[in-house]
């Protein structure tokens, strides 16, 4: 029950940041996965953060492409920490109504260069 409500929650959050985001755009926005961050180390007490991620199941280059289109329409601006460079990934902080949103996704990833290597075979030399 827990993952079910859990999954609940994280569906209405991402629904209503990423409807809220395309109003304020005023143009669809590939859809991301928010979570409301209630210990958020960017935002003053007061003001809510939400963070979200573009899918990992996409691409590094249709993931980066995502993020960019997102970062365009809402002006936001790169807050790309140096632990997320070193792991490949990229994030963008807004405003969004009287709340923070930070976008990370993953931009650079080894899995797309080892995918199209043959993988070695290995036979029994005995």
């Amino acid at each position: 029950m827990t993952d079910s409500l859990m999954m609940a929650a994280i569906d209405a959050v991402s629904d209503l940041v990423n409807s809220r985001a395309a109003d304020t755009a005023g143009e669809p926005l590939p859809p991301a996965t928010w979570l409301w961050d209630c210990c958020a180390r960017f935002t003053a007490a007061h003001q809510p953060e939400f963070r979200g991620t573009i899918h990992p199941d996409l691409s590094a280059a249709e993931a980066n492409a995502h993020l960019s289109r997102w970062a365009r329409a809402l002006d936001m601006v790169d807050t790309t920490t140096p632990d997320e460079a070193a792991e490949g990934r990229r994030s963008y902080s807004a405003t969004l109504g009287a709340a923070t949103i930070r976008l990370t996704a993953a931009i650079d990833t080894l899995a797309s260069a080892t995918e199209t290597q043959p993988l070695p075979i290995l036979t029994n030399m005995s």
